[in-house]
């Protein structure tokens, strides 16, 4: 497994050390879940961030759903003639 170095300021140490204690883990296990957990955080808000302009390009098309609509589907939900319900 490769090894990664970084530079950090010693109030970030003392951050990570403590976790380490508290977890009773490796400083090295504790860097490595918080650089993995930062990186799937980041590849979820891209994706949110995708989705979110893929709403915006389908909206400027007039792809939308009336309020109308929205509301007569709410007023469905959980019921056997749910409307809507295979909408994906």
């Amino acid at each position: 497994m490769p090894t990664l170095t970084a530079h950090v300021t010693d109030e970030l140490i003392k951050e990570i050390d403590s976790v380490s204690q508290r977890l009773d883990r490796s400083r090295a296990w504790v860097v490595k879940e918080a650089v993995r957990e930062y990186l799937e955080r980041l590849a979820e808000d891209q994706k949110r961030w995708n989705e979110t302009l893929e709403a915006i390009e389908a909206a400027d098309r007039g792809e939308v759903v009336s309020a109308d609509e929205v509301l007569v589907w709410v007023d469905t939900w959980g019921k056997p003639d749910e409307k809507f319900k295979d909408a994906d």
